[in-house]
């Protein structure tokens, strides 16, 4: 990079090396380790929850893996939207046009939970052949079918609160969401999970005891994610608005 003329243009043949930026790293640090938080969080809520669904039997355990299988490919749309989107804001808040930040990051955020709407939807309605297509085992897929309907709610809380943390950070924003998160993933899903899995079964319903009651709090605690996200989200762009957005995380 030093010798090749190519690079004339950008000055690096020029004067030493430049010695690391403790600000540029500080900057790095501020936000990349709260971001790292946020999956750390959700990477052990969902570890665990099938942790302790294995407490629960083999068949509970199979049933909860097609679930979880299902999740995590209907996860790729979101996901890649959430990538987009994040990039797009980012790039308007590196042009100052607060607006344009604004409408992109709202109009992800529309089409990610219309998208999570319509999929998780037809998922649900076609539950019985899309089980069918992983297992014929009926004890599995009797353990799996009641778990559909929390997936599909759970997926559009995931789609929901992935696009708009991705929003967040395109606005320097992680220190905050990864507070959301402890409290929504952990405090409500796992702890609501094990409570309802694992606690008095006479006050419990039916419907939410044994893997149902995992995916039952994991649904809230991702929903709940979700519309504090989305709520932060809109703060900030109150604040763009008025013109007082100041970096903060």
């Amino acid at each position: 990079m030093r010798r090749d003329p190519f690079y004339d243009r950008f000055g690096l043949q020029h004067g030493a090396p430049h010695r690391p930026s403790k600000n540029a790293i500080r900057g790095l640090l501020k936000l990349g380790i709260p971001m790292g938080g946020t999956f750390l969080i959700e990477v052990t809520g969902f570890t665990f929850m099938a942790i302790f669904i294995a407490r629960l039997g083999t068949t509970a355990v199979a049933g909860h893996q097609l679930a979880s299988n299902l999740i995590a490919l209907m996860y790729m749309m979101p996901l890649a939207l959430a990538s987009a989107t994040g990039t797009l804001v980012a790039q308007r808040v590196g042009a100052q046009d607060a607006a344009d930040a604004r409408r992109l990051g709202w109009h992800g955020l529309e089409l990610s939970i219309g998208l999570a709407l319509l999929s998780g939807g037809l998922v649900f309605g076609l539950r019985e052949q899309v089980l069918n297509l992983y297992t014929h085992d009926a004890s599995v897929i009797a353990a799996a079918m009641p778990l559909l309907l929390w997936v599909w709610l759970f997926h559009v809380g995931d789609a929901g609160q992935t696009l708009a943390a991705f929003v967040l950070r395109a606005h320097h924003i992680a220190s905050a969401p990864l507070v959301i998160y402890a409290v929504a993933l952990w405090g409500i899903g796992l702890g609501g999970g094990y409570l309802l899995a694992f606690g008095p079964r006479q006050t419990v319903p039916t419907l939410l005891q044994g893997a149902s009651g995992f995916w039952f709090a994991a649904t809230a605690g991702l929903l709940t994610a979700a519309l504090m996200l989305s709520a932060y989200l809109a703060r900030v762009h109150r604040i763009e608005a008025r013109g007082l957005y100041a970096e903060t995380a």
